[in-house]
């Protein structure tokens, strides 16, 4: 191992030292309450530390968004890697599931998501991680679009959905069931009975439907 890879995994491995004390931190308060002074104490570090790999808490938060969503590709990898010979529709509804072990697993990767999706990303075109956030949005649109057209291949989608008009209302249905279950947790419960799980798989259960051949 060269001298300058060596140098590039020890920054990485601090980052992801930082990263995961906020994922810690969220666990026992809210993250839009916590001050550097805070993750700097969690990660046992000092703030100058901390500024020496992350720019301020606004690319930290930018930073957790993007493992929120490696976490994503990577478990519908795995899911894929477990059974060959899938429909496109199959494949598709891998998302449904992923998302909904993600909102009970990391709770606050789901936040992260229903923030990002409301941000103009331009925002963070400073934060040096601006085309890394548009490379995971590109991934998980071709993955729909793939999915959609495999599926109107094999019979599992029907040949009337267009892949773009389908990719359009999935991200517009990720981006409204996150952020209602993320914002809306105690309406939820209250007035419909049911846990923030419970209403994400129930509204990806119900819109998936529309993807199914009949």
């Amino acid at each position: 191992m060269t001298k300058s890879i060596r140098k590039q995994k020890d920054i990485e491995n601090r980052r992801n030292e930082i990263l995961d004390a906020v994922e810690r931190i969220y666990e026992k308060s809210f993250f839009d309450s916590v001050t550097m002074d805070d993750i700097a104490k969690e990660a046992e570090f000092t703030k100058q530390t901390l500024y020496a790999y992350f720019k301020g808490k606004d690319e930290i938060m930018a930073s957790i968004y993007v493992r929120a969503a490696n976490r994503i590709n990577s478990m519908i990898k795995s899911k894929l890697d477990e059974k060959e010979g899938m429909t496109g529709y199959e494949k598709l509804d891998l998302m449904r599931i992923v998302f909904t072990e993600i909102a009970i697993s990391k709770p606050f990767y789901t936040k992260m998501m229903s923030i990002y999706q409301l941000k103009d990303l331009r925002e963070f075109k400073d934060l040096g991680i601006y085309d890394e956030i548009l490379a995971k949005n590109a991934n998980l649109t071709n993955y729909m679009t793939d999915c959609i057209l495999r599926g109107k291949q094999d019979g599992s989608i029907a040949l009337t959905v267009d892949a773009q008009s389908g990719v359009l209302f999935l991200k517009a249905l990720i981006l409204g069931t996150v952020s209602m279950v993320v914002y809306n947790e105690q309406y939820i419960r209250q007035e419909l009975g049911l846990s923030p799980f419970e209403s994400l798989k129930t509204i990806f259960e119900f819109s998936m439907r529309a993807f199914t051949a009949k």
